[in-house]
């Protein structure tokens, strides 16, 4: 009897133990299956980058909200088709607990991407520029589209690499995964 009943709760915690690591697991499926997660999240170096309105910012300085940090360029086609989406993600969550940040490689600067976005219909506050490649090195960016998901500590728990559609319902129960854990 005694042994029947071990055996019963040993096979309880077996089966009740991996539901408990599946529930912290980020869905990942869809539009944001090439979403990499990382073992353990890691800070986001403090590489200054430029603002059109504040001067110089870091990924710190966006603590408190779980971020999406965007990287493109005006000139890169992947880029372009997705920056709709990230617009429709930015209008659908943005608030207390998620913000969108775009880090543009263009080299030059503010003249080139403020009438591209803005002929797009892309109006995102968070509006940054890495002309000079920096904060890309410093977080191994390599190609475009790249896009980083930052906890509300500043740390990088996943990336995309490539174009993403980020207003599916995937990437938006990707988000809110990260939004709930915090």
């Amino acid at each position: 009897m005694v042994k029947n009943l071990f055996v019963s709760l040993v096979a309880a915690f077996a089966l009740l133990s991996p539901l408990g690591a599946i529930a912290d697991t980020p869905p990942i499926s869809g539009s944001v299956q090439n979403f990499i997660v990382h073992d353990s999240p890691f800070p986001a170096p403090d590489t200054p980058f430029a603002s059109q309105n504040d001067g110089e910012k870091t990924l710190q300085d966006m603590q408190g909200k779980v971020t999406l940090v965007n990287f493109w360029a005006t000139w890169c086609g992947p880029c372009v088709r997705e920056l709709p989406s990230i617009q429709r993600l930015q209008a659908e969550m943005a608030g207390d607990d998620f913000q969108v940040a775009l880090v543009s490689q263009d080299r030059d600067g503010y003249k080139r991407i403020v009438p591209f976005l803005k002929r797009l219909k892309i109006d995102i506050p968070g509006s940054f520029l890495d002309e000079k490649l920096k904060l890309s090195r410093a977080l191994s960016v390599r190609s475009l589209p790249v896009s980083l998901l930052l906890d509300t500590e500043g740390n990088e728990v996943g990336r995309v690499t490539g174009a993403a559609e980020w207003d599916t319902p995937e990437a938006l129960a990707l988000i809110q995964h990260y939004i709930d854990k915090n």
